[in-house]
């Protein structure tokens, strides 16, 4: 072994602290982006299989009614390579085990599920044969939610009629791999359930002998969906077609793309501010370890070492540390990421959702962290090698001490001895008190992007679910009722207050760009339900003009005073250019409203609803609930208080999953910065220390000058942390939002607390360990080193 690899194992020895914190530094990095990106290479991977195993549609439309014989047409337009029309419905479920009523999609089969479009992927048992019109076959999710088990029957409210069906299979869809109710942003599998069935008891339940209501199409390859769209809406809006959609708009997939879209997203942003911050602390790290040895250096070059083997001995040293971080990061990232796809199990129901972990993730943040360590150390060393040897093994040249301006200002009894000491060392060494404070300013951002993420979560359950929506329970009619059943709502037993709600599926246009949606409407003075601007303040939609989400604005490129064009998506389909009144915000989905007397105007309806919302004393909800189940008027019931739990066990859940991990790196980040910042600096001023214990100094008042120093520059760091904090979160919550959801950019007071808080602890614990060490310093060795 050579002299200057047994070097390099004594110095490990020595610094195995410093060593090991450095590497959880480069650990934590990698485990991030590591992490990340392999969850999104293996939700990606996951989805474009099952996609392509079941041939998942590009295009899909809903209508009234349309003949079988209209599916030739179709299959004429230029581009289409296939056309499966289907009879789609939705239902009530005769569930007793519900205090609620369970809604249902029944869709048609008519190959046992192999469909040409849309197949099935089966988990257990069969799909329902051509001809056994009393067999279903139902999702995995809803099946998982309620045990249900094939060979158990599950009945059906058909045309007024309860229809009883034998479970045969339990299988998963390409359309439904996120399953939610109309109306609704996020699923219930308790509440929601997808239903297949042969045609044959399609068509007898719905009286749809020789139609079909709804289609599947797919492309062929290089086509744009745009002009097949516009060719199906002009030959199926005689049969009341609601539009066309192509696959990105698709209920599922756009909510499982936008979740992919974040995800990709946060293996980009957040392993780069990880990244960026472990790998400037890295880098700053070394460099200081390195300069710390400065005479040790020029003594090995005056012994006749080349530059090149120091540089490689102290390369080495990178190499060690970065090998131990990148073991353990790898590690790390490949449990992250196992942490994240589970979640997502519970999330989207895939066939195949196995975490693999990307190697070339793992060789380029090994890389990353090995580049940004041997820069540092290089940096360092090449300070020391371009000095001569007799010139770099003399001690650095005493800082020139002078009276400041920040003396001058402090009172007599303040200016005393060993606090201008600390002073004027803190301000003497500007680069190395700056890189100090740098390094715990980042580690701020770093806590508070692990945990603001609770406050966020917070703040839209209270904006969407308080402020938003102020009812307990929502409603909807199967069609659009007259006013009159508010009234009859407004009797039952426990409901308080109750308001009428109008929803027709439209399709807006600004330009070239167009969205299928449905527009609320609104009475004038509702309480229920009412749109808010950013300021938070209620904002009524206008008599005269439509008001949409931010969102949905920005996704229509238009804003308060343009003009849209509105087209009824039922009835007359009437078109309309009409102004955007005003832009509001909100967290969940995309929203349009309009002023009800002007929607019924605008279809010529008449004084109809087609929901509403009420507020229903809390202890009588359960009760109404099971009563409202029962009422063939009632298509559907939704309860805030299960869309909350269904929200907090699916969104929140997943989101605080990261939120913990990454929190725990952030802390590991915070604790190797500032344990660093202190041992490092132990070693820069060991001699001085000894130097002041050999004139008198105690113990205690050597840590305290020691710690006067460390603590004025925690103090500065956390200082601007917390500002570099908010300008992270901004960052974070602008790259993370998307059409499903808007992340607030909310930073409660107590989360700059905690960081703070974990800081200074990491500082409390550092200079409790530092000042073991400066107990046992070793006074000859330390004033003889320089000799």
């Amino acid at each position: 072994m050579s002299l200057l690899d047994r070097k390099l194992r004594r110095d490990i020895g020595a610094m195995r602290g410093q060593v090991l914190t450095i590497a959880l530094l480069v650990a934590a990095g990698i485990a991030v982006f590591v992490g990340s990106v392999s969850t999104y290479e293996s939700l990606d991977t996951a989805v474009e299989r099952f996609y392509a195993t079941t041939r998942f549609p590009q295009v899909f439309v809903t209508l009234k009614r349309a003949p079988l014989s209209i599916v030739t047409q179709l299959n004429a337009i230029p581009g289409v390579a296939a056309v499966d029309p289907r009879i789609v419905r939705e239902v009530i479920v005769d569930w007793p085990a519900a205090s609620q009523p369970v809604s249902a999609r029944m869709v048609s089969l008519v190959h046992a599920g192999d469909e040409t479009l849309a197949r099935l992927h089966l988990r257990r048992g069969m799909a329902p044969e051509p001809g056994f019109s009393q067999d279903a076959a139902v999702n995995e999710a809803f099946a998982e939610a309620n045990g249900v088990k094939p060979g158990e029957e599950i009945r059906v409210l058909l045309n007024g009629k309860v229809e009883a069906f034998h479970v045969i299979g339990v299988a998963l869809s390409a359309e439904y791999v996120y399953a939610v109710k109309l109306g609704l942003p996020i699923p219930d599998d308790r509440l929601y359930a997808i239903l297949w069935v042969d045609r044959s008891a399609a068509e007898a339940g719905f009286d749809m002998k020789a139609a079909f209501n709804d289609a599947v199409i797919s492309l062929t390859p290089g086509t744009d969906p745009k002009p097949v769209i516009d060719e199906l809406d002009r030959l199926l809006e005689p049969y009341g077609s609601v539009g066309a959609v192509e696959r990105r708009d698709q209920p599922s997939n756009r909510f499982l793309e936008d979740e992919l879209n974040q995800q990709k997203v946060m293996s980009t942003t957040i392993p780069f501010i990880f990244f960026g911050v472990a790998a400037f602390l890295l880098n700053s790290a070394l460099g200081r370890l390195v300069a710390v040895q400065r005479e040790q250096i020029a003594a090995l070059k005056a012994l006749g070492f080349p530059t090149t083997a120091l540089s490689l001995h102290y390369l080495k040293l990178v190499l060690v540390i970065v090998l131990i971080g990148s073991v353990l990061g790898i590690a790390a990232g490949w449990g992250f990421g196992r942490a994240m796809i589970a979640s997502y199990r519970g999330f989207f129901h895939l066939p195949e959702l196995t975490f693999a972990l990307a190697p070339w993730s793992a060789v380029l943040g090994i890389v990353i962290s090995a580049t940004a360590a041997s820069l540092g150390v290089l940096t360092a060393l090449r300070q020391v090698v371009r000095l001569a040897p007799a010139v770099a093994m003399r001690p650095a040249a005493p800082l020139d001490f002078r009276r400041s301006w920040i003396e001058a200002l402090l009172p007599r009894n303040v200016a005393r001895s060993r606090r201008m000491m600390v002073l004027r060392n803190t301000a003497g060494r500007p680069l190395r008190s700056l890189l100090t404070v740098a390094g715990v300013a980042l580690a701020v951002p770093m806590m508070v992007l692990g945990i603001f993420w609770h406050d966020a979560i917070g703040e839209m359950i209270d904006l969407q679910f308080n402020l938003v929506e102020r009812g307990n329970t929502t409603v909807t009619f199967p069609h659009p009722m007259d006013r009159s059943i508010i009234r009859d709502l407004a009797r039952e037993p426990g409901v308080l207050a109750v308001e009428g709600q109008r929803m027709v599926p439209v399709r807006l246009r600004a330009g070239q760009r167009s969205y299928l949606t449905s527009v609320i409407g609104l009475a004038v003075g509702d309480e229920l339900r009412r749109p808010h601007d950013a300021m938070l303040r209620p904002i009524a939609a206008g008599p005269d003009g439509i008001t949409l989400t931010r969102r949905l604005a920005e996704r229509l490129d238009v804003q308060a005073g343009g003009i849209i064009s509105i087209e009824a998506m039922e009835g007359r389909r009437r078109k309309r250019d009409i102004p955007v009144s005003a832009v509001v915000d909100e967290p969940i989905g995309m929203a349009s409203y309009m002023e009800i007397e002007t929607l019924n105007r605008f279809t010529d309806e008449g004084a109809v609803v087609s929901a509403a919302s009420l507020y229903v004393e809390p202890t009588a909800v359960t009760t109404l609930g099971r009563k409202l189940k029962n009422l063939p008027t009632i298509e559907s019931v939704t309860m805030k208080a299960y869309t909350l739990t269904s929200f907090m066990e699916k969104i929140a859940g997943l989101i605080f999953v990261t939120a913990g991990i990454l929190a725990a790196f952030a802390t590991i980040i915070t604790v190797g910065v500032v344990y660093n910042s202190a041992r490092i600096s132990l070693q820069e001023r060991a001699w001085e220390l000894a130097s002041l214990r050999v004139l008198g100094f105690t113990r205690g008042e050597v840590a305290g000058i020691l710690f006067g120093e460390f603590s004025i520059e925690i103090a500065l760091g956390i200082a601007a942390g917390l500002p570099l904090s908010r300008v992270v979160i901004d960052l974070i919550a602008r790259f993370h939002s998307n059409e499903s959801f808007q992340i607030p950019a909310v930073v409660a007071p107590t989360t700059y607390l905690i960081a703070a808080g974990v800081v200074m602890l990491a500082a409390v614990a550092s200079a409790y360990i530092v000042k073991a060490r400066v107990d046992r310093l070793d006074l000859v060795a330390a004033l003889k080193a320089r000799e």
